[in-house]
Order: C-alpha cells, then sequence, then structure tokens
C-alpha cells in the first residue's frame, strides 16, 4: 500500500449525472493503463444522490423565464462539501476544481500541462441551459470549454480534459519524448509523419526523413509543422509569441506556401466556375 501512495501523482474525481459515462475512458489505452499502474485514482461522484426531495431533483427553471433547465446549486454544494471543499474557502495550491462550460475559458495543451501538474482535480460537469452562476462565487471554481461548440451535456467535454491531462503524467506514455512533438506542445500543428513501407501505391515517404541527419530531419518536421499551420490553422501563426519565434526562413517558407495555396485554390475555383460546353455532353 505504501508504494502505491508513493507511485500515485493525482487524485482526479468528476460530479457528472451519467456516471457509467467514464467506464471506457477509464479503462482503455493509455488511461487504462495509467490507472492500472496507480499513477493517478479516479473516483466517480453521482450528482443525482445529492438531489433533493424524495425524485433527488438537481435542476429547475431559470429565474426571469425562458425556456430550459437550470442545474441547481444545493445539490452542487452538498456534493462538493462531501468532497472536502467548503464554500468561500481557498483551495489548496495542489488542488484544482473545473465546471465544463460552454462559457468558459478554452481548454487548450497549455492548460492540460498546467493541471498535468497539480495533485488533484475535480470536474464538474455541466448541463442543460448552464449552473447556477453562484457557484463561481461560492468556490474557486474554473470554468473551461473544449470548443466553440455545445454539447448534449459536460461528460464529453470532461473526458477530453481527462484524456489530455492524465497523458502527460510521467509514467503514462511509454516514451515521454513522444508528448513533446504533440501538436500544440510547442504552439504549431505537429509535422505528418510516416511509417513503413516506404513506398506504397505510389506513395513515397519523403526522402529527408531517411537521409539518417537528425539535424536535417529536425529541420525539416518543423518546415513541413509550419506548412499544416499555415494550411489548418493560419491563426496560430498570427499569435504574437509564434510569429517572434520565427526566423527569416521560415518566413519566407510560409511566405511561399501561402502563395502556392492561394494559386490552387484560385486554380480550384476557375474551374469550377469554367463555363460547361453543353455540345459536348
Amino acid at each position: 500500500m505504501s508504494e502505491i501512495k508513493k507511485k500515485l501523482r493525482m487524485k482526479l474525481e468528476i460530479v457528472t449525472l451519467f456516471p457509467s459515462y467514464f467506464d471506457c475512458a477509464l479503462s482503455e489505452s493509455i488511461i487504462g493503463r495509467a490507472k492500472d499502474n496507480h499513477l493517478f485514482d479516479a473516483r466517480i461522484i453521482d450528482l443525482r444522490e445529492y438531489g433533493t426531495g424524495k425524485h433527488r431533483v438537481v435542476d429547475d427553471t431559470p429565474f426571469g423565464g425562458g425556456g430550459g433547465m437550470v442545474l441547481a446549486l444545493e445539490p452542487l454544494v452538498k456534493a462538493l462539501s462531501d468532497l472536502g471543499y467548503q464554500p468561500q474557502e481557498t483551495l489548496p495550491p495542489e488542488s484544482r476544481l473545473i465546471l465544463t462550460s460552454a462559457a468558459g475559458k478554452m481548454f487548450n495543451q497549455e492548460k492540460a500541462v498546467e493541471l498535468s501538474l497539480a495533485g488533484r482535480i475535480t470536474i464538474v460537469c455541466g448541463h442543460y441551459l448552464g449552473v447556477d452562476e453562484r457557484i463561481t462565487k461560492l468556490f474557486e471554481i474554473e470554468e473551461l470549454s473544449i470548443g466553440d461548440y455545445v454539447l448534449t451535456g459536460g461528460e464529453p467535454a470532461a473526458a477530453v480534459m481527462l484524456d489530455a491531462i492524465v497523458r502527460l503524467i510521467p509514467g503514462a506514455l511509454g516514451d515521454f519524448s513522444s508528448a513533446l512533438a504533440d501538436s500544440h506542445q510547442e504552439g504549431l500543428l505537429g509535422a505528418p509523419v510516416y511509417t513503413r513501407p516506404e513506398t506504397y501505391l505510389g506513395q513515397t515517404v519523403p526522402a529527408e526523413l531517411l537521409s539518417g541527419d537528425h539535424k536535417r530531419v529536425a529541420e525539416f518536421r518543423r518546415e513541413l509543422s509550419l506548412k499544416k499551420t499555415a494550411e489548418n490553422r493560419p491563426d496560430i501563426l498570427s499569435r504574437p509569441e509564434i510569429a517572434a519565434d520565427l526566423s527569416d526562413k521560415e518566413k519566407k517558407t510560409l511566405e511561399n506556401s501561402c502563395r502556392a495555396g492561394l494559386e490552387q485554390r484560385t486554380s480550384i475555383t476557375n474551374r469550377s466556375e469554367a463555363p460547361v460546353d453543353k455540345a459536348g455532353l
């Protein structure tokens, strides 16, 4: 038991209306192995157990009218108090309290790294129109969103956060260096990757990756990463911290890549708008 406690790196709790949602997320792949290896401990709390009345009610209609329901304050306070969180108290330095919310700040790789260093994380899954806003006044709770879209509940968002955080716990990945090459780890998207065979259906692996020259490979991957980012997420390149890190050579690469992309899109547009020769049909 003492060996397990020494190995345990994180205590994770999820407050949810659908406990079984996390059965798969906590038992498969890297996350499942990390749990089996006692790198983290997970506890799923059924919010319904803290509901009011005979029917364990956890929601109510919003003040001011309008459609939909609001996750009520009382069940949440009871659940969090049962976990040791007390209203108006400052969180211990190693603890983080999170509420999944479409109105929250964006969860990203930087936040995942930050949270992976915590000793305890409690995630409350939001639902319905949202959660009674007073929860943010009573507890030091951070609202986080995984994207600009609306889900049926906070469980998918909590599962995404769980996965992104736990895989960064030392020992979770067999080769932690692979995490350092993740998309967004250095702000950019990851470079395209290849494996055996070298040639398949006429498609060949870039020669630079077969050269055995580590410096050349690293430079080529950086170039591919920049091109992929410019193609799929050009907004990333406009961030001041990313732009400041680009060399003159890399800026030139991006200019050429953007020019080539624009020419390709123009060519496609021109072809689609070309008049049809009906006589030839």
